[in-house]
């Protein structure tokens, strides 16, 4: 009898350590330290790649305009614009699709103070025009179309663009005559006749004018990586 006490308890026992040595087994694994993870800051920067938002408050528009039969360039900048666009962050082709740039003419500016005045009270007054609103339609492949208004007429013109050193610059080129600013040129040429008067002693104004945008751009993974670095 008692031979047969000792058997159970043996059993027992042997059964409890082998419960014990399961539950400090489970236990060790629960606690192992685990591998840190790599920050999202630098997992994501792939995907990230050209992926860029604008800093619309450092924006330029520069404008040459022609004068003299030999057609020299007349340049000058929009000192205030707006620029909005439908998606913050994106491909460039992205940012670009559905923007909307707003002018102020009354912002016009060619650093001469005999001329300024009149491209604001007689050729955008002439023109009926206080504000030049562009809305871009496609942007692709580095092209595109953009709606102007001006003279309460909506002309599609194409454009370029391009980056250089995180700059998004924008090209296009307008005529005037496509909105019935003749009559608007006319009035500034007679305005600006000496101004405008070459060596063969002609005044002339030409109707088109070259439009060059800058727009500085920031690249999300470099912004995103740096302030992943900052939180570590």
């Amino acid at each position: 009898m008692e031979a047969l006490i000792s058997y159970y308890d043996m059993r027992i026992t042997l059964k409890s350590l082998i419960i014990l040595s399961l539950i400090s087994m489970t236990f060790a694994c629960n606690t192992r330290k685990e591998k840190p993870k790599t920050p999202e800051f630098y997992s994501s920067e792939t995907s990230l790649k050209n992926q860029y938002s604008v800093d619309p408050s450092a924006i330029t528009i520069r404008w040459t305009a022609y004068k003299f039969t030999t057609r020299v360039g007349v340049s000058g900048t929009f000192t205030k614009a707006t620029f909005q666009n439908k998606n913050s962050i994106g491909t460039v082709d992205a940012l670009l699709k559905e923007s909307r740039l707003r002018i102020p003419t009354a912002s016009v500016y060619s650093n001469n103070e005999i001329r300024d005045p009149k491209l604001r009270d007689v050729f955008f007054k002439t023109l009926d025009t206080h504000e030049i609103i562009g809305n871009i339609k496609t942007a692709k492949d580095s092209r595109g179309k953009v709606s102007i208004r001006m003279n309460s007429l909506d002309n599609e013109v194409p454009y370029s663009y391009s980056i250089e050193k995180d700059t998004l610059l924008i090209k296009t080129h307008v005529d005037i005559s496509d909105w019935n600013g003749n009559i608007a040129i006319q009035k500034l040429n007679e305005a600006c006749d000496e101004l405008h008067k070459g060596a063969d002693g002609l005044s002339k104004l030409w109707p088109d004018v070259q439009i060059d945008i800058k727009i500085p751009l920031i690249e999300v993974s470099k912004e995103v990586n740096s302030i992943g670095k900052q939180a570590q």
